[in-house]
């Protein structure tokens, strides 16, 4: 096929699910679209759908923008240049879509739809099968080397935090501070933006939550540069390091389908579920610590309703072209992915202009609770 090489690429940005917004178009369309990119990666896929859309750029008809992408290092240097209007979208996890719309003014205007047509994942810990054999509880997991995606994932951080606070004994040191709390209950561990300026805000963070990261290039430990950076990185640094990684329950299938991974067995690994039972990987309906939104691409709320219609057009129609390339080349498809309305919250609406994070602000406000 000869979209193929170019849909590979753009597996991580193109399952969406459509929030319509209930207005009319005004004359004055938008011709373009920034995207902003949170690592070289997701640069090099965007850069490669530019040159997809040029190509067909005939069988966009009226959906057709001008796609620009613009390279940035993390989803809140996204969120700064999207308020700023350097950018205009940008796909976050539901964590970060939870404080981009507290924080910023920003607003989801298309969700990712999984496999099945769900939208959300489970919040899971993996250990090694047979591995901490000590642990018959949650309470056992203290002093143990834990895995994060970064501080502030719904999946890998929010939910896992809280969970402990609740029922693992985790106490709460510092009530405006997790990294502080998480710190004093792990032992070294690795938890990307510990030691940032939103998460230390007066510089007095332990490093104990970056200790277990490997990052090697000047200023890439404990960042987005981290090798154990993401949920991909996550699960890696349970391999190499770590006794739990907090992670989506589909990251484990997709490292495995992966050629760096493909030589293991899920039988390798199991979840700990949050009763201290032991399951198979794929029992994550039965054995999670809870259900977060999927990731979401979003804009500003200072955008017109007729932008934020385009921008879901656009991004509709590159599904819509590109969707069969994707599922026949990737072995992590996105089986049965692609639009559908939901009306949960009116994101674009006049009505829903004050409540549209309902759905993203799962667990985000409970922790000293």
């Amino acid at each position: 096929m000869v979209r193929a090489p170019v849909c590979v690429a753009l597996v991580s940005v193109l399952c969406f699910t459509v929030t319509y917004a209930q207005h009319h178009y005004n004359e004055h369309r938008t011709s373009q679209v920034i995207w902003c990119t949170k690592s070289m990666e997701e640069q090099y896929k965007c850069l490669n759908l530019t040159v997809a859309i040029e190509r067909d750029r005939a069988l966009f008809d009226e959906a057709f923008l001008n796609l620009t992408c613009f390279k940035a290092y993390s989803a809140d240097e996204c969120i700064h240049h999207i308020d700023r209007e350097k950018a205009h979208i940008t796909s976050l996890d539901a964590g970060d879509v939870f404080t981009a719309g507290r924080y910023n003014s920003l607003i989801p205007i298309m969700q990712e739809k999984l496999e099945g047509g769900f939208q959300e994942y489970q919040s899971v810990a993996v250990i090694k099968k047979g591995a901490l054999s000590d642990v018959t509880s949650l309470h056992g997991l203290r002093n143990k080397r834990a895995c994060f995606p970064w501080v502030g994932s719904l999946a890998g951080w929010i939910v896992p935090i809280h969970t402990l606070q609740k029922e693992g004994g985790m106490e709460v040191v510092d009530c405006n501070n997790q990294v502080k709390t998480a710190a004093n209950y792990f032992n070294r561990s690795c938890a990307v933006y510990s030691l940032t300026d939103k998460y230390n805000p007066i510089g007095d963070n332990s490093d104990k939550l970056c200790t277990l990261c490997t990052g090697k290039i000047p200023g890439g430990r404990c960042s987005s540069a981290d090798p154990y950076f993401g949920y991909e990185g996550a699960f890696r640094c349970l391999l190499e390091a770590g006794d739990v990684a907090f992670l989506r329950h589909s990251t484990v299938g997709e490292m495995l389908q992966t050629p760096e991974f493909k030589n293991l067995s899920p039988d390798s690994f199991e979840l700990l579920c949050r009763d201290g039972r032991r399951v198979p990987i794929n029992d994550y309906r039965q054995c999670n610590w809870g259900q977060v939104p999927a990731d979401a691409i979003v804009t500003s709320s200072a955008r017109s309703f007729s932008d934020r219609k385009q921008y879901q057009l656009f991004l509709k129609r590159i599904s819509e072209l590109y969707s069969d390339g994707l599922r026949e080349t990737t072995p992590n498809n996105q089986g049965g992915a692609g639009f559908t309305n939901y009306e949960q919250n009116k994101f674009n609406t006049e009505q829903g202009r004050s409540n549209g994070y309902d759905q993203f602000g799962n667990h985000m406000t409970q922790a000293c609770l």
